[in-house]
């Protein structure tokens, strides 16, 4: 929030040098969702989102600035049985999860460095297209980081997530 608060005002400050950003519409693309846990017991969903500016120069359209956000939607239930097996369950849960979040969390770092490092390309409509091929291209990545990390830890089994 104070980032584009901050970029509105300095657009407002700044009328010429506005004119030289063209601002991309904001992608958002799932990359993981806990599917392999029981219906209604658990989820949680990891969604990868970039938004891209550009700006104009003497050497084309390059990036100005890169923001990229990483949302996780978690479902639980309010309660859970007050049992050792329940309470260990619960536990192996968030340790899975957490896990899974730091490979989200790396995703969108690797994302963020993949579309700042865009070369200035001929016009700005070109870098956005070049930045969603990146940016499609860096969520495949994610996407078969976390669906290889749940295999080799099957699904959570591995790591004592075994449901009593």
């Amino acid at each position: 929030m104070k980032l584009l608060f901050c970029g509105l005002i300095l657009l407002l400050a700044l009328p010429a040098w506005a004119n030289h950003l063209v601002l991309q519409e904001r992608q958002t693309v799932d990359i993981y969702g806990s599917g392999a846990l029981e219906p209604g017991l658990a989820d949680v969903d990891y969604r990868l989102s970039w938004q891209l500016s550009g700006q104009r120069s003497s050497a084309g359209c390059s990036p100005a600035q890169v923001l990229v956000s990483l949302t996780a939607t978690v479902s639980e239930p309010l309660e859970w049985l007050e049992t050792p097996e329940w309470q260990n369950y619960r536990l192996a849960l968030i340790s899975y999860e957490r896990l899974v979040r730091e490979r989200a969390l790396l995703s969108a770092e690797w994302l963020d460095q993949s579309l700042s490092q865009i070369a200035p390309q001929a016009d700005c409509e070109q870098l956005h297209k070049v930045a969603d091929r990146i940016g499609y291209h860096q969520l495949g990545i994610a996407q078969t980081l976390l669906r290889d990390f749940q295999r080799q830890n099957d699904y959570g089994r591995q790591l004592g997530l075994i449901k009593p």
